[in-house]
């Protein structure tokens, strides 16, 4: 019965895997035909050309070091709110989580607007201290960028390994105590080696995602010296005009990224720690005072840049209060203010299909995944992560030129399909958990009742999973609204998304209407991440 179940669950997610395989190996079959034009001369000089190389070191530079600073800090923030209780606690946990569905670009802006040097922050700084000059330098820098990488991804690592020490057992620790060990050695010889499963799954989370960084590179680096290998596959493409040189480069990238995933992924373990969370401690004296501290440092480091976005959209440079910028959204016009509403229908008209599509495959995918205790399934769905968005679009751009240049169809067709390729994989993992946690003894007691596997499915494990399945669609939906770095290379003018629109208004330095286009993303990523939250708490014990 049990190989029969998995026959079934794997044949219903067949149909999601020649889909996802399609929209993955056509565009990346192109740029390997646009790689080896003539005899592979791009390819060879790619792979021999000594800047290749460097920009691999730059990559790989950035990201290790994004990586550690986010995770390095999470670790002592989540080993005080893994263990003590206090007001506000689950406040901050709940506002880390947020960082899931922030797209990149509000980032991008929130640092611009905040810490540039005509920013909010110098502005208050100059105040106090009577000087006429920015006071900080810190945008179009290698700080900015690790800077904001870590503001980014510090609270994705907080978050995941707060969790994760929260319902681990604390028996050993209290052994060890009992044994004569101090605070400082049983972490380190007790905790930490039960702990480094969820540390390094978190790091390799943010490497993964700061090795493939667009956005923040391309804006606040500002200097083609702060250059990773999607930045320069865009230039080439936009700026040098040189298709082919960007087409192998993202072979070598993709091979590079490809490696890496091989090498995390199979030997990565999940922990079955206890799901009983442990007993919090209640916060007295100098500990909740520590932890105010703590929460004060914290919301001081995420809220500025976020906060100064809506705050830019009602006020002027100089502090006046204006609704200039929400009038031209709301009239369609001045120039890039004409496209707005157009961009703010195709965004979220995208973002609901892909969603959707996304989390309707995806679900059939973890379920045979699930039912067969496959490791196979999961990593050929991960493999499009194993590819940037930047090379993912342009794959998508070489099959563009095979199609009516004029067709608006076959554009949105062609944007939508790049976003479903990229949320498909995370919607994949984030209903994975879920579909290893149903209860195998309910879908047994309805086969001997002689309910048939579909109707077992549609009426009693589909609804378990909805949970899941709710959280998955928030997080796609909130990836495919934010996504800016397969539209901007794969864009030909026909489909402007939000995202598009708020680059290219920071890029011409409007950044009054990017702020107000930015505040309706940022409303987005609240209402979505309040559906999601709500899918959690709900999900199956």
């Amino acid at each position: 019965m049990r190989r029969n179940e998995g026959r079934y669950y794997t044949l219903k997610a067949l149909p999601g895997i020649l889909i996802l395989a399609l929209l993955f190996l056509i565009p990346l079959g192109f740029t390997l035909s646009y790689a080896f034009h003539n005899n592979g001369n791009a390819l060879v000089e790619v792979f021999s050309d000594p800047y290749t190389y460097r920009l691999l070191a730059f990559t790989l530079e950035e990201a290790l070091l994004s990586a550690v600073i986010s995770t390095l800090v999470s670790i002592p923030l989540a080993a005080f709110f893994s263990k003590y209780e206090f007001p506000g606690r689950r406040a901050v946990l709940t506002l880390s989580g947020l960082s899931f569905t922030i797209p990149s670009i509000l980032v991008v802006l929130g640092f611009v607007i905040w810490y540039g040097n005509n920013g909010i922050l110098n502005s208050i700084l100059m105040k106090l201290t009577g000087r006429d000059y920015s006071i900080l330098s810190i945008l179009y820098s290698f700080k900015a960028i690790i800077l904001a990488h870590v503001y980014l991804n510090f609270p994705i690592a907080f978050l995941l390994i707060t969790n994760a020490w929260t319902v681990l057992p604390d028996t050993p620790e209290k052994a060890a105590y009992t044994m004569g060990k101090g605070n400082i050695e049983t972490f380190f010889r007790v905790t930490l080696p039960r702990l480094l499963p969820s540390i390094l799954s978190a790091f390799i989370l943010i490497f993964l995602f700061c090795f493939s960084s667009f956005s923040i590179i391309l804006v606040l680096g500002g200097n083609p010296v702060f250059s990773t290998f999607e930045t320069e596959i865009y230039r080439r493409v936009h700026i040098s005009v040189d298709r082919e040189g960007a087409a192998a480069l993202s072979i070598f990238s993709f091979f590079i990224t490809g490696v890496m995933l091989i090498i995390t992924s199979p030997g990565r373990k999940e922990g079955r720690n206890s799901r009983r969370q442990r007993e919090l401690q209640k916060a007295r004296g100098r500990k909740l005072l520590a932890a105010v501290l703590l929460m004060l440092l914290i919301l001081l480091f995420i809220l500025p840049p976020m906060l100064s976005i809506i705050y830019r959209a009602f006020y002027t440079k100089e502090g006046a209060f204006t609704l200039r910028a929400w009038e031209d959204i709301s009239k369609g016009t001045t120039g890039l203010m004409s496209t707005a509403m157009n961009g703010i229908i195709n965004s979220f008209m995208i973002a609901i299909v892909s969603a959707t599509l996304a989390v309707f495959f995806a679900s059939r995918i973890a379920m045979a995944a699930a039912k067969t205790n496959s490791r196979l399934l999961p990593f050929l769905a991960s493999l499009p992560m194993a590819t940037g968005s930047v090379t993912l679009g342009l794959g998508f751009s070489f099959l563009a030129v095979m199609l009516p240049h004029d067709s608006l169809l076959a554009s949105y067709l062609l944007v939508g399909g790049a976003h479903l390729t990229i949320v498909l994989p995370f919607a994949v993992r984030s209903l994975l958990p879920g579909a290893k946690l149903l209860p195998q003894s309910l879908a047994n007691a309805s086969y001997t009742l002689g309910i048939s596997k579909g109707k077992t499915a549609r009426k009693i494990e589909y609804p378990l999973l909805a949970p899941y399945k709710r959280r998955a669609f928030a997080f796609a939906f909130a990836l495919s609204l934010g996504e800016v770095n397969a539209t901007l290379t794969l864009s030909d003018g026909h489909v402007s998304t939000l995202p598009i629109l708020i680059y290219r208004m920071i890029s011409s330095y409007n950044y009054q209407g990017a702020a107000a286009l930015g505040s309706l993303l940022l409303l987005e990523a609240l209402i979505i991440f309040a559906i999601g939250e709500g899918g959690k708490k709900n999900a199956i014990s």
